[in-house]
């Protein structure tokens, strides 16, 4: 059975992890599920120690979004980075690093298959965002497929959280990790 902790909730919405405590070890997977406006999307499933370092990473180092980054085409210029990977030839939308990295990237908290979650500094506020990932560069006709995608794609979730916050999130994962692991 799985065994549901809330790690931030707010009237909007819901972060929530479940696991599988009964024969849980390294392996085993955890979700990072988001649930709002009667919607629920997982995050992050992968093994508890893979987020404990993540989090350890972001949450102590939450980045100004860089001038350069236009806020509201993070998810679209991510996507056009990841075009530009399959393809093997980058836009000029984007900035890229001295070793082809795009800059935005650094602001990736954590990715699934479909998801990208943010966590960045703007205007003064911490910002959560989870934009959608296109899917399909393996297919026939991804380009026109990526086209459409990129015509309809719309931000999925985003909201100012307090560094409170995430310290919440941060000390709940450690506790949670030293409890399954330092029997």
């Amino acid at each position: 059975m799985k065994k549901k902790y809330v790690l931030l909730k707010s009237e909007k919405y819901k972060l929530m992890i479940s696991l599988e405590e009964i024969d849980f070890d390294y392996y085993t997977d955890v979700c990072v599920e988001l649930i709002f406006d009667k919607k629920s999307i997982i995050l992050f499933k992968d093994n508890l120690l893979a987020l404990k370092n993540i989090i350890n990473q972001y949450i102590e180092n939450i980045d100004i979004l860089d001038v350069n980054l236009d806020e509201n085409r993070l998810g679209i210029l991510l996507n056009d980075f990841y075009l530009g990977l399959y393809e093997n030839q980058f836009h000029d939308n984007l900035i890229l690093d001295n070793q082809e990295r795009w800059i935005g990237e650094k602001y990736c908290c954590f990715s699934s298959l479909e998801y990208v979650t943010w966590i960045y500094k703007y205007d003064e506020n911490i910002i959560m965002k989870v934009t959608p990932i296109f899917g399909g560069f393996e297919e026939d006709d991804y380009l026109q497929e990526y086209c459409k995608f990129i015509q309809e794609y719309n931000d999925i979730f985003r909201e100012a959280v307090t560094l409170q916050q995430l310290l919440c999130i941060k000390k709940m994962i450690i506790e949670l990790y030293n409890r399954l692991f330092k029997k």
